[in-house]
């Protein structure tokens, strides 16, 4: 076996959140005076920092503005779905024995609502929320201790720049995910370790 953990993002890579978080955002624009998403796809070929400064985001008004998003998307959460081909995929991981879990910048019980309406929760050792939207890697070295796990034994599946970041940076292996936030040409320049098109190639990596 290659890869005895496979440590899962949540929006993007396993909920088809994209719309949903696009027009939350954009409902809380105003209130926080911020530059509404009008070209997802120009978006998409962004980078998260650029985007956020594009935005009108700002460092002291990121940690009101996640709350306030997460507690938007809370709403959602029993209506999003897995993204096709993904439950079949964690299906054959976990019948393999790997490990799986969950590490998202969304909160644990939102991520845990969405997974269960979709059939897919059980399949899950382990879903952490990590708020901080640029930490993933130190969440990521947590995990890792806690669970005992050597990097080498990691693979971790994302969507966005900062995931693929974070993993390298952790010194894990980053699997990107095309069918996510961030544009294909985006992800493979950062240079993850596979850039994933399909869910059912999950299965062939471990």
């Amino acid at each position: 076996m290659k890869y005895r953990f496979v440590i899962f993002d949540f929006d993007g890579t396993l909920a088809d959140s994209l719309a949903a978080a696009v027009a939350i955002f954009n409902r809380l624009a105003p209130r926080y005076r911020l530059n509404p998403v009008a070209d997802l796809e120009a978006a998409r070929a962004t980078p998260t920092r650029t985007l956020l400064k594009q935005t009108g985001v700002s460092f002291w008004k990121l940690p009101r503005v996640v709350r306030a998003f997460q507690a938007a998307a809370a709403e959602e959460a029993d209506r999003l779905r897995v993204f096709a081909g993904l439950s079949a995929a964690l299906a054959a991981l976990a019948a393999r024995g790997v490990i799986l879990g969950v590490l998202s910048s969304n909160r644990e019980d939102t991520i845990r609502r969405c997974l269960r309406a979709n059939g897919v929760e059980e399949y899950f050792a382990f879903v952490v929320g990590y708020p901080k939207l640029f930490g993933k890697a130190k969440a990521l070295r947590r995990i890792m201790r806690a669970e005992a796990a050597d990097p080498a034994d990691v693979l971790y599946v994302g969507d966005e720049l900062r995931d693929v970041e974070a993993a390298l940076k952790a010194k894990v292996a980053v699997a990107a995910v095309t069918w996510g936030f961030h544009a294909e040409s985006l992800l493979a320049g950062a240079g993850p370790t596979y850039l994933i098109r399909d869910p059912g190639e999950l299965a062939g990596l471990v």
